[in-house]
């Protein structure tokens, strides 16, 4: 996705024009005067999806990419002034539906990541086995389980799981009678400040690992194979899902040599790159792309062993591909929170141009 060097040179030789294009400055015709494309993703797991192209980024290809906290990423999409926002943003899937969902302004172009939620729990405190299927999660009624997001993806997905199982839960707080008759949630803010005292807690990865290595939990639930396979096999649902400007998409003018089939094609090959790379270099290739250079990747190395990478469920969908089960996922989660917004058709892009 290089920009071509496009000196009007007609005079000169091969050589001489060569040089002229490596000179710093040296003329303005050496790099096509196209706006940068702009990619942003929030920290973390999504960042993963990404690490590749990250890694393998120049200066010189025209596309620019920024890693913001979490609590960021929807900014990025929601400026008055269009020219502000990203041409490519990856989003949790219910915030894409909700503040584009209509698919005027941004469309769907692929999923990223299908989750990366699992359940700790003390060795001592816990369940006395691990959840295998939605079968097993009946052994919750009673307990307590600690929920990061709870009105969030985290939440939401935790709360469809147990609505498609038929096992009832409830939220709860400290200081209420615990209920046999179902599961009782209690929303935290951050796991690092627990003591262990729950039953278990849904944790997204690689946090959950940090857990399991430092603080003695052990993984006692896979809430992606709780909620089921797709067709292919594949567990999880869609969780982190990748927009793009519909005008970028329709061949604007900004696009100039940009090819937006070619960036998906490098997305897809650097969720396959992630699999296979060492902590060192994910962590050092999204480290050079926060947007605040200030601020450090919640990401660490030592922590993204192969296995814990490949449970953050990173893998790409095209939007052709995943339509129906992005639709379905939320029609699901619909039915746990009134506010889920299930996307329009035309949010989906079709692929058929450029």
């Amino acid at each position: 996705m290089k920009r071509k060097c496009c000196l009007n040179l007609a005079a000169m030789t091969v050589i001489t024009a060569m040089t002229a294009c490596l000179t710093v400055g040296a003329l303005s015709g050496c790099k096509k005067k196209t706006e940068e494309i702009t990619v942003y993703m929030p920290d973390g797991a999504p960042a993963l999806a990404l690490a590749g192209m990250m890694q393998s980024d120049t200066a010189e290809d025209g596309v620019s990419f920024h890693v913001v906290k979490s609590e960021e990423i929807s900014t990025v999409v929601s400026y008055e002034d269009e020219a502000k926002n990203a041409d490519f943003c990856v989003l949790p899937v219910t915030a894409a539906s909700t503040l584009l969902g209509d698919g005027e302004r941004y469309k769907l172009a692929a999923v990223v990541t299908h989750g990366n939620l699992y359940m700790i729990a003390k060795s001592e405190t816990g369940l006395d086995g691990v959840l295998e299927d939605a079968d097993d999660l009946a052994a919750l009624l009673g307990k307590r389980g600690g929920v990061l997001q709870m009105n969030a993806v985290p939440g939401l997905t935790l709360k469809t799981v147990f609505t498609k199982a038929g096992v009832a839960y409830s939220e709860w707080k400290n200081g209420e009678d615990v209920r046999s008759d179902v599961v009782n949630l209690k929303g935290i803010a951050d796991i690092a400040a627990e003591d262990g005292s729950l039953d278990c807690y849904l944790v997204a990865e690689p946090a959950a690992s940090a857990q399991v290595k430092k603080n003695g939990y052990k993984i006692v639930g896979d809430l992606q194979k709780l909620y089921g396979a797709d067709e292919s096999g594949n567990f999880g649902y869609p969780q982190a899902v990748l927009v793009a400007k519909t005008e970028l998409l329709s061949q604007s003018s900004k696009s100039g040599d940009f090819s937006v089939k070619e960036f998906l094609a490098d997305v897809e090959a650097s969720t396959k790159w992630v699999v296979t790379a060492s902590g060192e270099d994910i962590v050092a290739a999204v480290s050079a792309h926060m947007d605040d250079p200030a601020k450090e990747t919640a990401l660490k190395a030592p922590l993204l062993t192969a296995e814990v990478v490949a449970r953050c469920g990173v893998r790409y969908a095209s939007a052709e591909s995943c339509k129906d089960k992005v639709k379905s996922f939320l029609e699901e989660m619909k039915t746990v929170s009134a506010k889920t917004v299930v996307p329009a058709d035309d949010f989906f892009w079709s692929g058929d141009i450029k």
